[in-house]
């Protein structure tokens, strides 16, 4: 986190366990390898209230920046890290989150390079951008305004194509997947389903990200009730869409501290109310194992 805060990791996830406890929710956790040699026993709760341990780089630095020498040193750091984790858990993590997701370009060959040659399965790094992020209160000359817009016309705000489209024209214009702009841009409209990049399925974000919706607070510190609001109007108006919703992502440090938890409660609630299923990548394998077979698009 990017704060000089006091911060009890170990609190911090077992308050997170205990709302996934109460909602019979399983949920990976993107650990990164040096939290692994610190708090194995940590580790070893997590996995074993069933829930799937992804990694999320050794140091938590800029792998998209790294040079030879330095991919050399993550390389030997995340096998040491994945053995770890096979002894605590019984088997190796087969899901990777890169810290800042490889921006700005939210890949890198090298990178995937390792997690391919390490057995990894399933990546999950490409930023989509959301019409919804532009109704930020604390961003716009009326903080509390998106109260004042009709659910009509929110919703036509946040579902909006176009919109979606002129957000991600970097996305579309320079990525290197689905074969041209105009495959991007069909894939983005089609609801920017799951890809095989360099023999691992890609799975694009699916809702914004907390600190996309609430800034990055320290996490001792409350978020002001109105953007707490909005937050929680987002993230239930995009459980409300399953198929848009695959995956929500949530920070430790931002929802377990402050006021932030019913974030997570919120998101258990709504998907309970919409009949979903909330499970691991590792508890669901039948479509996984059919994408990386490559009956996908690949990238």
């Amino acid at each position: 986190m990017p704060h000089d805060a006091p911060y009890d990791t170990v609190s911090a996830a077992h308050r997170i366990l205990d709302r996934l406890s109460a909602f019979g929710a399983s949920a990976v956790f993107f650990v990164v390898g040096r939290l692994a040699e610190r708090y194995p026993e940590l580790i070893r709760e997590i996995s074993q209230a069933g829930h799937e341990i992804g990694l999320h780089g050794y140091d938590h630095d800029d792998l998209a920046s790294y040079d030879v020498e330095q991919l050399g040193h993550l390389d030997r750091n995340m096998a040491r890290v994945e053995a770890l984790i096979r002894d605590i858990t019984g088997v190796l993590p087969i899901g990777f989150r890169a810290p800042y997701l490889l921006g700005p370009h939210f890949y890198r060959r090298e990178v995937y390079d390792i997690l391919a040659a390490h057995g990894y399965r399933w990546v999950s790094n490409r930023e989509i951008r959301y019409p919804v992020e532009l109704l930020r209160p604390d961003r716009v000359p009326l903080p509390r305004s998106w109260r004042q817009i009709p659910p009509g016309a929110s919703a036509r705000v946040t579902r909006s194509r176009l919109m979606l489209a002129f957000l991600n024209a970097g996305l579309v214009a320079r990525e290197t997947f689905a074969g041209s702009a105009l495959g991007r841009l069909r894939w983005l409209l089609a609801g920017c389903p799951p890809f095989l990049r360099d023999g691992l399925a890609e799975i694009p974000l699916y809702a914004p990200l907390d600190c996309d919706l609430l800034g990055l607070p320290a996490p001792q510190q409350d978020t002001a009730p109105y953007l707490l609001s909005y937050a929680r109007w987002a993230l239930r108006d995009a459980v409300s869409r399953p198929a848009a919703a695959a995956m929500i992502i949530f920070h430790d440090w931002i929802i377990a501290g402050g006021n932030r938890l019913v974030l997570l409660d919120d998101v258990l609630k709504a998907s309970g109310e919409m009949g979903l299923n909330v499970s691991t990548i590792a508890g669901s394998p039948d479509w996984l194992a059919e994408l990386t077979a490559g009956s996908a698009m690949t990238g």
